[in-house]
């Protein structure tokens, strides 16, 4: 992979083809992008201690998931120990529980028996100079993620731009049940949130926005949130 990390005063950042994989916070707080929104969904509907971080990069969203409060043990399952370990060197002291698994995501959801409260499927693959979700995210993956989460759980999927999916068939591949759809203003990302205590994008999309609110992430007004 062509992975350049950048260091910053308040911030470290994963680059790879000039997509970012990971914003880092020096401290518990908000990264200002996409993460700060799947850490509000943790916040808003997770109902239970277990998460799975599927890609986990280099925990991207761990910072802001703790300052809104969530302390959620967090299993962290990524190819690339590299990035557990940069987030080592700047976390240990404030993440909580997170345990590493360096795995291929597949082979270890298959492997796991008691189901998660939370699943965030963060994966991205190296395509011709661009990054874009990998094959099994959109075909093996949410039928094994449907099996491995408690009937009150939530998936939270995070959607890039792919070659030959359209943003219909990429939503339709991600989908096993009733959900929102998070859109941005400042990325082309987007953001899939599935489970039975959802809601509708109304309810759901105001309380979000609190979150991110007590957060303090810039991305607050920033999104736009459809039923599906």
């Amino acid at each position: 992979m062509a992975i350049r990390t950048r260091y910053y005063r308040n911030r470290v950042t994963i680059e790879e083809n000039g997509c970012i994989l990971s914003e880092l916070p020096r401290s518990p707080g908000p990264t200002h992008s996409v993460w700060d929104v799947m850490a509000a969904a943790v916040g808003v509907f997770a109902q239970g201690p277990r998460l799975a971080m599927l890609g986990f990069s280099g925990g991207g969203m761990v910072g802001a998931m703790r300052a809104l409060g969530c302390d959620q043990e967090v299993a962290g399952v990524d190819l690339w120990r590299e990035g557990f370990g940069l987030f080592e060197s700047i976390a240990a002291e404030w993440c909580g529980l997170v345990r590493f698994y360096p795995e291929d995501a597949v082979t270890w959801l298959r492997r796991q028996r008691s189901p998660y409260d939370v699943i965030v499927e963060d994966l991205s693959v190296s395509k011709d100079g661009d990054t874009v979700k990998p094959g099994v995210s959109l075909s093996l993956l949410p039928d094994l993620m449907g099996r491995k989460i408690t009937p009150e759980g939530v998936i939270i999927s995070n959607l890039l731009p792919t070659p030959g999916f359209t943003w219909e068939a990429l939503i339709s591949s991600s989908r096993i049940g009733p959900g929102i759809l998070i859109e941005f203003e400042s990325y082309h990302n987007r953001v899939l949130i599935q489970g039975s205590g959802i809601g509708k994008a109304r309810s759901s999309g105001r309380i979000l926005r609190q979150h991110m609110h007590i957060l303090g992430s810039a991305l607050a007004q920033d999104i736009r949130v459809r039923t599906l």
